[in-house]
């Protein structure tokens, strides 16, 4: 690639960021603002409002809670897999707009909700609306950025996440201190459906169609340098025709089902700490208005955990499936810090509390393997559908590991469920690594043999840095709908 030709792909790469990186973040971060506020809301009177703890024989149980905080995440299983298919077959941009606009809607109604299974229904509405979220940023995401690109801008709007943790525990604190005719937690509510409801006007207007369709933002040179980087990509152009072949095989692809159980694992750690932090924090003796700003720093954390991962994964080649383990390191550490530290000293657990949010970070790796190493319209729609499965799946049982009575052991059933969850998800990670080294040396021994299948390197570059730049050489089945293992030089990033 010439000289001329780098500044102007990196410009152009520029123009993306400036475009896209915005309005997908804050859209993140509305989204997992208006899930995550019932946290917020269980230490301002939502849970003795709508009657979502019990007491038998003098102990209190917020299971009614839990499945509250559950709801959602069925309601999420329920639609991913389906809305993920949707989203391949419709225009995406304009599909995204009006799930995000339904969302907002259904969070504003949370306020005329009056009792616990209100509630459980609310929630189920609210996870399928917002199952469209993930796998449409992970399709656009996708189509406008190469395989090297990816992990960074994933992490970027992923951070959301960290990032509206620490506003909305300033905004929450803020509105706590609310006075008016609806209760407290009412106006969180209706802080974050308005918002969400304005940004939807906001994604439809801004983010173009797609590569193919670049629209009004870029030039004309720039929309041939725009195809020229989706050829590159070897997933595939935006694909809207169903193949039954790829979702057999899509089925029999070991790595998808890593990916799902992955996912799965690392979010059982977000369902305890995102539903119950708030809750855990005042175990620790700190008051419910402190224990809102106390949730910022773990926002943080999620953040520059998000951020470093994504940056070495960017610089340094095929070394993804080495930080995953890295990544689920400080969630042990912090597990065994609040586990088995005391709480006399109130700094210790808050501070292993912290280490816990870098959940992020692996979930990241394991969305930008996933988009880099799998082709083909049918098979990425099933894939995303089956990663965010796992997703909900996780924040279903972490949001049953936080014992309440088990306070005063220091919540010992939800520290070992994460250590053992971060524990698979290492071993898991390596065995990934094995089994896509081994099918990227089998496929080079193909190549070498004259295959009749043509190559997209034969530089002689180092097996493993071929994966990574594949993009810059093209390949003539770029702007077909071929998966994967049909595309016999397709090679997987580690």
């Amino acid at each position: 690639m010439s000289g001329t030709t780098e500044s102007a792909e990196r410009k152009l790469v520029w123009k993306i960021d400036l475009i896209l990186m915005p309005v997908l973040t804050v859209a993140y971060g509305l989204q997992f603002y208006d899930k995550a506020v019932l946290g917020s809301a269980s230490v301002f009177g939502i849970i003795e409002d709508l009657h979502l703890s019990t007491k038998h024989n003098g102990v209190t149980s917020t299971q009614r809670y839990s499945t509250a905080n559950a709801a959602f995440y069925y309601g999420y299983i329920v639609g991913v897999l389906p809305i993920a298919l949707i989203l391949q077959r419709v225009p995406l941009v304009k599909t995204l707009s009006a799930f995000i606009f339904l969302w907002g809607v259904i969070c504003m109604l949370t306020v005329v909700v009056t009792s616990y299974p209100g509630l459980v229904v609310q929630r189920i509405f609210l996870g399928i609306v917002e199952s469209s979220v993930s796998p449409g940023f992970l399709a656009i995401t996708a189509l406008w950025y190469t395989k090297k690109e990816q992990t960074a801008r994933l992490g970027i709007w992923y951070s959301a996440t960290g990032i509206f943790s620490m506003f909305s525990g300033l905004i929450n604190y803020g509105l706590g201190h609310a006075s008016g005719k609806l209760a407290t937690w009412k106006y969180m509510y209706l802080f974050g459906g308005s918002w969400t409801i304005l940004w939807s006007v906001v994604v439809l207007l801004v983010i173009p169609t797609s590569p193919n369709e670049p629209g009004r933002w870029f030039t004309e040179e720039e929309k041939v340098l725009l195809k020229q980087r989706l050829a590159s990509n070897m997933t595939g152009k935006d694909q809207t025709q169903w193949k039954w072949d790829q979702v057999f095989e899509s089925i029999r692809d070991i790595k998808l089902w890593l990916f799902l159980l992955c996912a799965s694992a690392i979010y059982v750690c977000n369902g305890g700490v995102t539903a119950f932090g708030a809750r855990i924090i005042t175990s620790f003796g700190y008051s419910s208005l402190n224990a809102i700003l106390l949730q910022i720093p773990g926002g943080a954390m999620t953040c520059l955990t998000i951020w470093i991962s994504g940056y070495f994964a960017g610089r340094y080649k095929n070394i993804r499936t080495y930080l995953l383990p890295i990544t689920c390191w400080p969630m042990i550490i912090g597990a065994v810090m609040v586990w088995k530290g005391s709480w006399i000293h109130r700094a210790l657990p808050l501070w292993g509390y912290y280490l816990v949010a870098s959940f992020g970070a692996p979930y990241v790796l394991i969305l930008s393997l996933a988009a880099a190493n799998v082709a083909g319209g049918t098979k990425k729609a099933i894939c995303s559908g089956m990663i965010f499965i796992g997703y909900n799946v996780g924040n279903i049982i972490g949001g049953y590991i936080v014992l309440t009575p088990e306070a005063h052991i220091h919540y010992k059933s939800t520290w070992i469920a994460i250590i053992v969850c971060m524990c698979f998800v290492s071993v898991a990670s390596l065995a990934l690594r094995y089994i896509l080294n081994a099918e990227n040396k089998r496929r080079d021994g193909l190549l070498t043999s004259s295959t009749p299948f043509p190559s997209a390197s034969k530089k002689g570059d180092d097996e493993l840095s071929k994966a990574e730049d594949q993009e810059e050489t093209g390949n003539k089945f770029a702007f077909e709908d071929l998966t994967d293992f049909q595309q016999k030089d397709f090679k997987y990033v580690l």
